[in-house]
């Protein structure tokens, strides 16, 4: 299946990280195909600052944020602890009801259900919160299996440019492999070989709400 947001017809959008990255790793190509078109909110549940050498995360995150068209009135960062979000569900719940009500949106991209705890249960709580939203799964390829990618995006090289561009704001993380920039274009390949696109970035549908 090949997404098309146009059913997407009132409120916005809301791309929901556990952590700083986890968003433009995900979806940070779908962000530059739409950042003209919708309003767009980003939620960051966690600063990620239990490390010391992760100083600098969030100045780099509004920066590659900005870069992609989330400007800073749009960057939620909330203070949950990393890697310890598991004894804050209920804490994590109740903020995500505050944002939805603030916020009211239609859409919800969300951390995939996979190998990492926190990411687990951003995706659950997220599920407990907004039911009666679309929500979408993203991938990271550095935590997530997905068996079957149900959903292809279409992007194009000027929406994986900006991708790679907006991750290279990350200078705590420039090491990673996962940041790299081979990798990056090995996936949006890997993917649009299996959708007979160029590049494309994959999701998975947890509900889909069509009015």
């Amino acid at each position: 299946m090949v997404l098309n947001l146009d059913f997407i017809k009132k409120g916005p959008i809301l791309f929901i990280g556990c952590h700083p990255d986890d968003i433009e790793l995900g979806c940070g190509g779908l962000l530059n195909k739409i950042k003209n078109q919708y309003t767009i909110f980003a939620l960051t549940l966690s600063k990620n600052q239990v490390n010391s050498s992760n100083k600098n995360l969030i100045k780099e995150q509004k920066k590659s944020l900005d870069s992609l068209g989330i400007k800073n009135s749009k960057n939620i960062v909330a203070d949950f602890t990393t890697r310890e979000m598991f004894k804050e569900r209920q804490e994590i719940c109740d903020y995500l009801w505050t944002i939805k009500k603030k916020i009211n949106p239609t859409c919800v991209f969300v951390t995939p259900n996979d190998l990492h705890q926190d990411h687990q249960v951003c995706n659950i709580e997220a599920q407990r919160v907004f039911r009666d939203c679309t929500i979408l799964e993203y991938f990271i390829s550095r935590s997530t299996f997905f068996d079957k990618p149900r959903i292809f995006v279409e992007l194009s090289k000027t929406n994986i440019d900006a991708k790679i561009k907006a991750l290279k704001n990350y200078k705590t993380y420039k090491n990673k492999n996962y940041f790299y920039e081979d990798s990056i274009w090995t996936s949006s390949k890997f993917f649009g070989s299996k959708s007979e696109l160029e590049y494309c970035e994959v999701f998975n549908p947890i509900s889909m709400i069509i009015k």
